[in-house]
C-alpha cells in the first residue's frame, strides 16, 4: 500500500497551514487525491467539458465522499476517453471532536457508528448502469478519521472538516465476482436476505441492494 502519511502531508502543504475548515477542498478529499495521484500537475485536468479530480496514466480519478449519483454527467462525458475509477472513503473509526473559535477543543469522542463497504451499498446501487463497464471501478476506501465542528452563532454545532488520520483498507469493485467476495464464507447455501443481513450486520435496504448488484 502506498505511504497515506505523505499524501495527508502534501495535503497539509497545499492547504498552507490555514486550519480546519476554511477551504472549499476538504481535508479528506485532498488527502484521497494525492493518495491515488501524488503529481500535482495531474489534479484538476479538463476532460470532455468537464473538470476531473485527476487525469493519471491509470484514468481519471474521482474522490468523491458522498451523493455518488451526482458523478453520472461525468462519467458519461470521462469513460469514453479512459478508465475511470471513482474513490468513496468510508469511517471506521470515526472520531467527534468539538473545538472552539480559536481551534481549541473542547472535547472528543468516538462516534458510535461504524461504516464500511456494506453501508456504502446505498451509495454504489446508485451508479449500477456503470458497474459492469469494463473500464468502471469503484474504489472503498475505509479510513480512520477526525470529524470537527465548532458551535455557531445559534449555538448549533457546525461541521468544519472531516480530517483522515490513517488509512486502514482499500478495496476495488468492478467485476461481479468482487461483489460476490462480500459475502461472508459462513453463509448457508442458499441464504435469504434476514441471513445475509445478520451475517454482514446491515439492514435489509442495504442487504438487497448488495444482492442485486451480484446478478
Amino acid at each position: 500500500m502506498k505511504d497515506f502519511a505523505a499524501a495527508l502531508q502534501a495535503a497539509e502543504r497545499d492547504m498552507g497551514g490555514k486550519g480546519i475548515g476554511t477551504l472549499g477542498e476538504k481535508t479528506l478529499h485532498l488527502a484521497l487525491k494525492y493518495y491515488f495521484a501524488p503529481d500535482p500537475e495531474t489534479h484538476e485536468r479538463p476532460l470532455g467539458g468537464f473538470v476531473a479530480d485527476a487525469v493519471t496514466q491509470d484514468g481519471v480519478f474521482e474522490i468523491q465522499t458522498r451523493g455518488l449519483s451526482r458523478l453520472k454527467q461525468k462519467l458519461d462525458a470521462f469513460l469514453p476517453y479512459c478508465a475511470v475509477t471513482v474513490v468513496h472513503p468510508v469511517a471506521d473509526p470515526k472520531w467527534i471532536c468539538r473545538v472552539d473559535e480559536f481551534g481549541e477543543v473542547l472535547s472528543r469522542r468516538k462516534s458510535p457508528k461504524h461504516e464500511s463497504v456494506y453501508s456504502a451499498m446505498r451509495e454504489i446501487y446508485t451508479l449500477r448502469d456503470y458497474l459492469r463497464l469494463p473500464n468502471f471501478r469503484i474504489c472503498i476506501c475505509t479510513v480512520e478519521l477526525t470529524e470537527f465542528s465548532v458551535q455557531s452563532g445559534n449555538r448549533k454545532w457546525q461541521k468544519l472538516d472531516r480530517v483522515p488520520n490513517a488509512l486502514h483498507h482499500v478495496q476495488y469493485l468492478q467485476s461481479s465476482a468482487d461483489y460476490a467476495e462480500l459475502l461472508p464464507d459462513t453463509l448457508p447455501d442458499p441464504f435469504t436476505v434476514d441471513t445475509l443481513s445478520a451475517a454482514i450486520h446491515a439492514p435489509d435496504m442495504q442487504t438487497r441492494m448488495l444482492i442485486s448488484l451480484l446478478v
